[in-house]
């Protein structure tokens, strides 16, 4: 396998953390251990990807995998037929029960306006 054939995994940030945790370890020990700034590590952990030379060192610290192999997009998925996932056709025929059960909203009071309407002036000649 080739350094261009795996891709950063998913879930990477909450693999940082928890195996960070498990070691009993802050954000900044894992930090000063890896030699960068605090909130690089913070900003992993809340899914922000860093750079490669980064996850590298965190790989290191910690022993852990986050390049995983990906898998290949064009693979398809045999369902038996007793299965109850959803169909394209299911969600079309869905989409148009909903769209039939649709009420129709009333119209709101605007700011300002009174219910009874204008209120007509008095002209005094």
């Amino acid at each position: 396998m080739t350094k261009d054939s795996e891709e950063l995994s998913d879930d990477f940030h909450t693999r940082i953390r928890t195996s960070r945790e498990s070691k009993g370890w802050s954000q900044g020990d894992l930090a000063r251990r890896i030699n960068e700034r605090a909130n690089v590590i913070q900003k992993a952990e809340n899914g922000i990807r860093p750079t490669d030379t980064v996850i590298r060192k965190i790989e290191k610290m910690l022993n852990l995998k986050l390049f995983v192999v990906p898998m290949p997009k064009n693979t398809r998925m045999v369902i038996s037929e007793r299965s109850n996932e959803m169909t394209i056709s299911d969600a079309g025929d869905l989409i148009q029960k909903t769209e039939k059960v649709k009420r129709v909203k009333k119209k709101g009071r605007r700011l300002g306006v009174s219910r009874s309407g204008a209120r007509s002036r008095r002209r005094e000649s």
